[in-house]
């Protein structure tokens, strides 16, 4: 089955990218995005070919889902083998992160981006994955691009808010029902009063 040029181009190109970081950087900075992105494109392509009705968006989409996920429970894997938070020479992202680890919230940060990742890479419950992972992402973002602003974060933020963003783009109608502007309850069936339909009115 040929390869449609929508993802063999941005597939060879990104193939590049990672072989460029094998090459030229820490090999920590290829486990961390190299792997999962070659992985995301030969998970994608095998998947297409297990389901030839697979869509060039469905590919597009696995790519980014598995090299997301991968990413991601690296970042935590390295987290708990580690058992640090990464030190960040600045007067307010030092703090910041310090605070995240004295409060204990940091290890669940990792904890909830090892699960994201694993449920990524399985595609179990991708749209609800995305949703819990934006506050991390968005939080990611802020940090490196506008407080830390440090070359390699200038890069990472954006990396991780994009991957975040692009995906819940490629499951947008599973979000359809949520964006109405004047919403009826709809409990479970078990918590309905008697003679009361809890379906989704429009």
């Amino acid at each position: 089955m040929p390869i449609p040029k929508a993802f063999a181009i941005p597939a060879a190109f990104f193939s590049a990218v990672a072989i460029y970081i094998l090459l030229f950087a820490k090999f920590d900075t290829f486990i961390f995005f190299g792997i999962p992105i070659l992985a995301g494109v030969a998970g994608a392509m095998v998947l297409r070919w297990l389901d030839p009705k697979r869509t060039t968006a469905d590919q597009i989409t696995d790519a980014v889902r598995i090299y997301w996920g991968l990413h991601l429970i690296y970042s935590s894997y390295r987290f708990w083998v580690a058992g640090t938070v990464p030190a960040i020479p600045h007067p307010i992202g030092g703090p910041f992160m310090e605070s995240l680890d004295a409060m204990g919230v940091y290890p669940g940060i990792k904890a909830m981006e090892g699960l994201v990742g694993i449920m990524l890479v399985l595609n179990r419950w991708v749209p609800l994955m995305l949703v819990l992972e934006v506050p991390t992402s968005a939080t990611i973002f802020y940090l490196n691009v506008f407080i830390t602003g440090a070359p390699r974060q200038l890069l990472t933020g954006p990396l991780e808010l994009g991957a975040n963003c692009i995906l819940l783009l490629a499951y947008f109608q599973y979000y359809r029902p949520f964006l109405v502007a004047r919403a009826y309850a709809a409990p479970p069936k078990f918590l309905a009063g008697d003679g009361e339909h809890p379906e989704i009115r429009s």
